[in-house]
């Protein structure tokens, strides 16, 4: 019933139904983005390319006194959330040992401000930095997991003791600001400044993939990603507290992490209740996946990571009409995989269990045949029973495609096509 061989002309099929597939002008004709070779210039052209300042960063340093800073930050010249910070949040304990490194007078990396206009300011990299002194100021943490400092534990700054409180009002945090004036030639200067945030990274936290896509390619197709990342149906099915917002915003550490891609997390133990899948912006990076998967066997290249970030580029260009009905599909397939598999919609099956955590491999091939056969939904819902029935027969016939994370071309065409063929025999 389910051919393990898949011949050229199965996946020639396949390439003609999910073109057949896309919504009005969803399919990118110019293709995607490939290297680009660089301008042959003479040493004397580059000579007068660097003279004239081109593409050149200009800044200037500052420092800014620690009982400044939360007057400063509550201010109207200070923009704390641009659209390209990461989630990360720091629990009360890094927040704590900043303080303590202030005390004890460790050098601490400067902040990254930019002045999109004259005298304001947008915090580029450094916000846990600035954000952590002026809770503290605040009162709004006692200090907790001191190293050093350990008599301090569980004071909060109005009840230092006095000469611990003239010693940290001493400190600074020092910045270095990318000033408006930035020569950039012919250079976006937004894109420029997301440059300079992709390349720096003093907070010694490496960015993933997805958040550096979302820190240099922002736009329409971008923002609407971010936006159906919080679509409850891909909540429940990938394991994010429908609340997760909440609790990173209280900070709260009561419940095992278990919503990791892909990989086994022993439980046990109190964790941080915000899932690593939300904090990385990794659910961003599966309604990318989503959208990108329906063009995936026409533009692909064996490279994930720059297949994303080609087309991430290139779909931030949609005109509004095709990101509105994108959005429909993506939410409707969502809703049509929880309806017909419940929570488990992405995780194996294995000795009529399921496995714990979702898959990559099931997410990227499942969903992409569930959009195509969004006019069936109504059928498909109908036999959700037999479905489940039978699934267990197609996961362990088909085993070794779905025990292997393989992301070639091959492997996702080849998963795809067994879905299809195993959901259409509900249908037909």
């Amino acid at each position: 019933m389910y051919d393990d061989h898949l011949d050229e002309q199965t996946r020639r099929e396949l390439n003609a139904r999910q073109r057949a597939g896309l919504v009005t002008d969803e399919f990118i004709k110019a293709g995607l983005g490939g290297a680009v070779e660089p301008p042959s210039l003479t040493d004397h052209e580059i000579n007068r390319k660097y003279e004239r300042g081109e593409i050149r960063i200009v800044t200037e340093q500052g420092r800014y006194p620690l009982d400044s800073i939360s007057n400063m930050l509550s201010g109207k010249n200070y923009k704390l959330d641009p659209d390209y910070q990461r989630r990360r949040r720091w629990d009360v304990t890094q927040k704590s040992r900043l303080i303590e490194s202030f005390i004890m007078n460790v050098p601490v990396p400067p902040v990254f401000l930019y002045e999109w206009d004259f005298n304001q300011y947008e915090v580029m990299d450094g916000l846990q930095r600035m954000t952590a002194v002026r809770e503290f100021y605040e009162d709004a943490f006692a200090l907790t997991g001191l190293e050093y400092w350990q008599e301090l534990e569980g004071r909060r700054y109005a009840d230092l003791p006095s000469r611990i409180k003239a010693g940290i009002d001493r400190r600074y945090v020092s910045s270095i600001i990318l000033l408006r004036e930035t020569s950039h030639g012919d250079e976006d200067p937004e894109q420029l400044k997301r440059f300079v945030f992709g390349r720096i990274n003093t907070g010694g936290v490496k960015l993933t993939d997805q958040e550096l896509r979302n820190a240099l390619y922002d736009g329409p197709m971008n923002r609407l990603c971010k936006e159906l990342s919080a679509w409850p149906a891909l909540r429940a099915m990938w394991g994010i507290p429908q609340n997760v917002e909440e609790l990173m915003d209280a900070g709260e550490v009561i419940i095992p992490d278990e919503s990791m891609l892909d990989f086994e997390v022993e439980s046990g133990g109190q964790v941080d209740p915000v899932p690593r899948i939300y904090r990385e912006m990794a659910d961003v990076e599966l309604v990318l996946r989503f959208f990108a998967n329906r063009q995936r066997m026409l533009l692909y290249r064996d490279n994930l990571r720059d297949y994303l970030d080609e087309y991430l580029k290139a779909a931030n260009k949609y005109e509004e009409h095709t990101l509105s009905e994108l959005r429909v599909t993506f939410e409707e397939t969502m809703n049509l995989a929880l309806d017909l598999f419940g929570d488990h919609a992405f995780q194996r099956r294995a000795n009529r269990k399921w496995r714990t955590v979702p898959s990559l491999s099931i997410y990227d091939a499942l969903t992409n045949v569930l959009s195509r056969l969004l006019p069936s939904s109504d059928k498909l819902r109908a036999n959700r029973q037999s479905i489940l029935d039978h699934l267990d027969e197609f996961y362990e016939q088909n085993a070794r495609k779905f025990n292997l994370r393989g992301q070639t071309r091959t492997d996702l065409m080849d998963r795809e096509i067994l879905f299809e063929g195993f959901l259409r025999s509900f249908i037909d």
